[in-house]
């Protein structure tokens, strides 16, 4: 009776290490995607400054904000600059709900 509750016993101890590891690699994992996620996020941010940086000329957009574009002599340059501005706001919005 002894061995059969020792092995009972060992084979709940297995089953309740491999619950931990599984939800320790989850959990590392999660970690290493959103991490990836943000970096990913980082780099079209700075694509999308870069470029609104180029367009406009100088980087007084980012006091002004959408404001700053109406200034522009060509609309087509509007229309990049409102491009590359909507398109970092909407990187900022999933940042914040990350």
């Amino acid at each position: 009776m002894k061995k059969k509750r020792d092995y009972l016993f060992n084979i709940a101890i297995l089953g309740v290490y491999s619950i931990f590891v599984l939800y320790y690699y989850y959990l590392t994992m999660s970690v290493s995607k959103s991490k990836n996620l943000e970096r990913k996020l980082d780099n079209f941010a700075k694509e999308a400054k870069n470029e609104l940086n180029n367009v406009c000329g100088s980087s007084l957009w980012e006091s002004l904000g959408f404001v700053f574009f109406d200034q522009l002599e060509d609309s087509e340059k509007i229309a990049k600059a409102n491009f590359y501005y909507g398109q970092l706001q909407i990187i900022n919005e999933i940042k914040f709900s990350i």
